[in-house]
Order: structure tokens, then C-alpha cells, then sequence
């Protein structure tokens, strides 16, 4: 699977930031209205999904590592494009870390997280 591919509806974990209430803010919840962009990320084997609200305003991202091993993925490699934006948790579970080359996300086995950033 290539980045930033349309996304099919065969995930359900990357639908909505399941037990958060964050869908209830405007921001957060124009990114899943059904003039959304919606695109289908994969990098070291996590599954990723970005939504954006149709006037681009904000992004969000989820993702989630269906491995039983815990993965890391490079925000900045994955999204060149939002490099120069500061993300902030929605849900889920990750820890970071800094490295030369950007921010990683860590996510434990099976786990699932939600960032948002304004673009």
C-alpha cells in the first residue's frame, strides 16, 4: 500500500477515535463529515489514516500497530508534508521520543492513537 492512498472503509479501528469525546468539538468532528479527505497511511507496519475537513483547516491522525510487538513510526518521514506542525493527543496510547531525524511515535502492541494539528 502506498502513502496517501484513498482510503477503503475496511478498518473499522480508523473510523472515529473510538471512546473519546473529542468528536463532540467542531474542529475535530468537521474532519469527519463526508466532504472530508481521507487518506490511508502504512509505515513500518502501522496503519495510519489521515482525515482533513474539507477546507484543509486541520488534520487528524490515527494510528494504530496491529503487530503484537510494539512499533515506532517517524511522524516527520511519514507526513512530510505536516513537518512543521506541532501535534496534540486526542486518544489512545503511544509515548515519543526524539531522535535526529524528527518525533517517533511508540505504540504498544495493538494499540491505537489520535493526534490533531492545525495546517
Amino acid at each position: 500500500m502506498s502513502p496517501l492512498t484513498p482510503t477503503p472503509d475496511h478498518a473499522p479501528w480508523h473510523r472515529t477515535p473510538a471512546l473519546s469525546d473529542c468528536l463532540t468539538q467542531p474542529h475535530i468532528a468537521a474532519a469527519f463529515a463526508r466532504d472530508a479527505l481521507v487518506r490511508e497511511l502504512e509505515a513500518d507496519g502501522i496503519e495510519g489514516v489521515l482525515h482533513e475537513p474539507a477546507d484543509r483547516s486541520r488534520a487528524v491522525l490515527g494510528l494504530h500497530n496491529p503487530s503484537m510487538t510494539e512499533s515506532r513510526v517517524n511522524l516527520r518521514a511519514l507526513l512530510p508534508e505536516h513537518a512543521h506542525c506541532t501535534w496534540h493527543f486526542l486518544s489512545g496510547s503511544m509515548h515519543t521520543s526524539e531522535a535526529a531525524d524528527g518525533l517517533h511515535l511508540h505504540l504498544a502492541a495493538s494499540d491505537t492513537v489520535w493526534l490533531t494539528t492545525t495546517t
